[in-house]
């Protein structure tokens, strides 16, 4: 059950921190896009490992992109909106 739990979050949080990543590559910020770059990198390989070895771990990871992403979109936005 725990694997479950920790695929889906390990792929939630890359998919937010993947949308720092590239906010960080449009503003051509270098050292802040490697270091994203990195985190990204190291949250993913907990979920890949995870999810190669069993693949019913895809339906978790497949919901936590969905969601990594809807709300990383919504924390850059309402970033953006505070401006």
């Amino acid at each position: 059950m725990w694997e479950y739990v920790v695929t889906f979050f390990a792929v939630f949080f890359t998919d937010i921190f993947y949308t720092y990543y590239l906010k960080a590559i449009q503003d051509e910020r270098a050292m802040a896009a490697s270091l994203w770059a990195t985190v990204v990198f190291l949250v993913a390989c907990i979920a890949v490992i995870n999810y190669t070895t069993n693949y019913w771990l895809l339906i978790p990871a497949g919901a936590g992109a969905f969601l990594g992403t809807w709300v990383g979109m919504r924390l850059r936005r309402n970033k953006n909106n505070g401006r």
